[in-house]
């Protein structure tokens, strides 16, 4: 059976899903040199954190303002 490919979170906002910034948005900057680490930056921080992608930040999916939606 073929593993499916994760999308590329580069260039994305972002959840943290872990760590100090838990539940705080972000940006993803890309790849951090390990198979599936990047370095991401919370909005309220001019910090870069090296997340693991699906286990320690996801996508955010902004589906806008349209009542039923999000």
């Amino acid at each position: 059976m073929p593993s499916e490919k994760l999308p590329d979170p580069t260039n994305k906002s972002v959840i943290i899903l872990a760590g100090d910034f838990a539940g705080l948005e972000g940006f993803c900057l890309g790849p951090a040199g390990e198979e599936g680490v990047f370095a991401v930056t919370p909005n309220s921080s001019n910090q870069i954190l090296r997340l693991r992608f699906e286990e320690e930040f996801g996508i955010l999916i902004n589906r806008g303002q349209e009542k039923g939606r999000n």
